[in-house]
């Protein structure tokens, strides 16, 4: 097993090809819609490049590979705190509305949008990855690393979808509401949290050399990362929330959201796709 040294530091091309990859998509989607990015989503988008950079790079994606679970958690935040929401943020509505048409997209999107299975799928997705048998297939294989952070990531996207609207023709909720779902949403990142800080050894038996590459023991780490799980989660979400709160408290017009050409499209399509459906399951005429 390699070990993390810190005079050793490793350059990995597959983050920089990635970003690479994601800006220059960022490039060509947005110059076939009619409403160009604006400064604020360009300066968003790259912002979210940046984040999913640093989350794949060193020194942080070596020692999370097989060295701290503090490692682990810092990369998880990164990607579903801050890659997640500036990705989405970044990407004009006129480009989801795009990547979200096709029907099974649609299905799944609309569906992923709203809170209560928003907050069951990352609930598990986020459970599942950071469980001791997980940490260890993905300290042994690329592959299985590759797929747990890819399922990180879209366990963020799927956390901000109620709040940061970018599927078409969904209702849109209420900044109250939108505060509401957050910080029961806080909950779900966390919840191994309490196992890390409370349990008297380590778990997590495939990490090795926390005390070389951080002068910690193992047991101080994982309580760390329980710490840092609950700190960190909570930070970004109640902030947010308490955000919205006050918007909602400052606002008007109730909530009142005005309507999208790309709103009432992606309704008729809906509409369309179910008439569709039903004429096919009806039965041929006498």
């Amino acid at each position: 097993m390699v070990r993390f040294a810190w005079a050793d530091p490793t350059f990995h091309l597959a983050p920089l090809v990635l970003v690479a990859g994601l800006v220059a998509w960022f490039a060509e989607a947005t110059s076939r819609t009619d409403s160009r990015p604006t400064r604020r989503q360009r300066w968003a988008f790259g912002g979210g490049a940046l984040a999913l950079f640093v989350a794949m790079s060193w020194p942080l994606a070596d020692l999370a590979t097989s060295t701290s679970l503090l490692g682990i958690v810092v990369q998880r935040q990164l990607l579903v705190l801050a890659a997640a929401p500036l990705l989405l943020l970044g990407t004009p509505p006129s480009v989801t509305a795009r990547l979200t048409r096709p029907g099974p997209i649609d299905a799944v999107a609309s569906r992923l949008a709203r809170p209560v299975l928003a907050i069951a799928t990352t609930t598990v997705l986020l459970g599942v990855t950071a469980m001791p048998f997980s940490v260890s297939a993905a300290s042994s294989s690329i592959v299985v690393r590759t797929v747990i952070l890819g399922v990180n990531l879209f366990a963020g996207i799927v956390l901000w979808l109620p709040v940061i609207e970018r599927i078409p023709g969904m209702p849109h909720l209420r900044p109250m509401a939108k505060g509401g779902y957050l910080m029961a949403q806080s909950v779900a990142p966390t919840f191994l949290s309490f196992t890390w800080i409370f349990a008297l050894h380590p778990l997590y038996h495939s990490l090795h050399g926390q005390r070389a590459a951080l002068g910690i023991s193992p047991l101080t780490d994982q309580q760390l990362s329980g710490y840092l799980a609950k700190l960190g989660t909570f930070g970004v979400l109640w902030t947010v929330a308490f955000v919205l709160f006050v918007r909602d408290s400052d606002d008007d017009h109730e909530g009142e959201q005005d309507l999208r050409w790309i709103d009432v499209e992606r309704a008729l399509e809906r509409a369309d796709r179910r008439e569709r459906r039903s004429q096919t399951g009806r039965p041929p005429p006498p």
